[in-house]
């Protein structure tokens, strides 16, 4: 116990008086009482200290995200101003996390000469995008029974199809496709077209097809099915639109729609994608609300000052002439002369938001929630792949980590899942980007990039006072060289990647 004791007087008289024992006790309590108050304050002192710090660290704790949010401010402030004003960029960016968008900025003109605004809901013609939706049309249908995407394409077709083909249907009964040279008949599957390796040729110039096949796939396919192929199916890679051609034709035939029509009731409205439609006519019989016009951006290089050396100034450090080249823009001339009117499998119009819908559909978790099929065909859209060039799968763009290919059955095949999803398309003057990164099975990240013009950049202001516009329709080899020019889409699949690789950076590695 360490309880006070009352003074007591000893029994035998001896030591002090009462009065100087309670007066040592007295002085003995206030002593006592002296340390309870130190005490006392240096515990109230300590647990201000300590909760002060406390209050401290929580405050540069709940500061902290306000500082990283500040630093990719600025980052992507930097990133978006550089395309705003130094590469005069037009068109719309997107960034969505998990299917949530994240940013969504729109840049430049969406019509030059009413001084119209892009918008961030502005519709863009999305090129060879029609791709991915034509291999998830075919890939219902497989689901449903009406075809097997391993089989010959040649086992499908009627008399009634090479009659659309614009053939005699009587003299036609089989399709005999050949390697130039040759008389081996060769197997052709669907499979093969989806991911380019079908050996069809690809055209090297701007084809305009004839008036009659316009809207017409099957006229189209009748420019080019008998034409030899340039090599064995399922062996090596060729680009080609006519691929894709074949196969919307084959959704019209397996299902019994138009192209576009099946791609509406079955693609674009049970995901809602309120923007996104597909045109067989480009716009002739009537354009889409909020298609954005089409312009050709063209840039010489002028050299507007030489430096002190080459004035002969004897301040000048150095001997030799150093003179500053830059690219000043020259013009800006409307696309409409360039537009391709030959084919029209290039109908499909869409937007920044309902292309991350689609990509979120059907990539995000693997497939796991989505509306338009099954986990095993969207496995099949990424993993089986162009045997001589890998990156490419079935109307898409894939890039793995670990890039061992499985047992080969159709191209090459993989078990895992890519890591990166990109896909760019194009049409005379726009190029619209998508790329998707999954860091992990429950979490991705796209971005995007739309771009309503092209740019052509000549060696010299004679260069484009020279130029002519049949030599941008004859896709002239896009190089710079002396009276020359080069081709350039003002880096938008770099713009998009950037986005991508920013995003990750500040939300993935908090140590940065």
């Amino acid at each position: 116990m360490n309880e006070e004791q009352l003074p007591l007087v000893s029994r035998d008289g001896a030591g002090d008086s009462l009065q100087q024992q309670l007066s040592s006790y007295h002085q003995r309590q206030r002593a006592r009482q002296r340390r309870r108050d130190r005490t006392r304050t240096v515990g109230r002192a300590t647990v201000g200290f300590l909760a002060a710090a406390l209050l401290a660290l929580l405050l540069i704790a709940l500061s902290w995200p306000a500082q990283r949010r500040n630093e990719r401010a600025v980052e992507l402030t930097t990133l978006l101003d550089a395309y705003r004003e130094a590469k005069n960029f037009s068109g719309v960016v997107r960034l969505s996390h998990n299917g949530q968008k994240k940013l969504q900025v729109a840049m430049g003109k969406a019509n030059v000469p009413l001084n119209d605004p892009m918008k961030e809901h502005s519709v863009f013609p999305m090129g060879a995008h029609v791709q991915l939706v034509t291999a998830v049309a075919l890939y219902q249908l497989q689901e449903r029974g009406a075809v097997q995407l391993d089989k010959p394409i040649g086992a499908y077709l009627t008399p009634q199809d090479w009659e659309a083909f614009g053939f005699n249907a009587d003299s036609r009964t089989s399709w005999c496709p050949r390697v130039g040279g040759t008389a081996e008949c060769q197997q052709m599957t669907f499979q093969h077209l989806l991911y380019m390796g079908s050996g069809i040729k690809s055209e090297e110039t701007l084809r305009r097809g004839p008036l009659y096949a316009l809207g017409s796939l099957g006229r189209q396919i009748g420019s080019f099915i008998n034409a030899p192929l340039a090599f064995k199916p399922g062996t090596n890679y060729s680009y080609s639109d006519d691929n894709y051609v074949l196969l919307a034709y084959m959704v019209e035939r397996l299902s019994g729609l138009s192209f576009g029509g099946y791609l509406q009731t079955h693609i674009f409205k049970p995901l809602n994608l309120k923007f996104t439609s597909y045109d067989p006519y480009a716009g002739a019989l009537g354009v889409q609300k909020g298609l954005v016009d089409e312009y050709v951006q063209y840039y010489a290089h002028r050299e507007p000052n030489i430096t002190a050396s080459a004035s002969g100034s004897k301040s000048s450090s150095g001997p030799s002439a150093v003179i500053e080249k830059k690219m000043h823009h020259m013009a800006t001339g409307t696309c409409q002369l360039y537009q391709d009117l030959g084919s029209s499998v290039q109908g499909l119009q869409s937007t920044g938001k309902d292309m991350h819908r689609l990509y979120t559909d059907l990539f995000h978790e693997h497939g796991r929630h989505s509306k338009l099929l099954n986990m095993k065909s969207i496995a099949q859209i990424v993993s089986i792949r162009n045997p001589a060039y890998t990156a490419f799968a079935q109307g898409i763009g894939v890039s793995f980590d670990d890039d061992q290919s499985g047992e080969e059955i159709v191209g090459v095949k993989d078990t895992a899942w890519p890591s990166k999803i990109m896909f760019c398309g194009s049409t005379a003057c726009t190029t619209t980007c998508m790329t998707m990164q999954t860091p992990s099975s429950n979490m991705s990240i796209i971005a995007s990039a739309f771009t309503n013009d092209v740019r052509l950049l000549f060696s010299s202001v004679d260069a484009f006072r020279a130029y002519k516009p049949r030599e941008f329709l004859e896709k002239r080899d896009p190089i710079m060289k002396e009276g020359g020019f080069e081709k350039n889409d003002g880096e938008v699949n770099t713009l998009a990647w950037s986005l991508l690789q920013l995003f990750l950076r500040f939300y993935t590695n908090p140590s940065n």
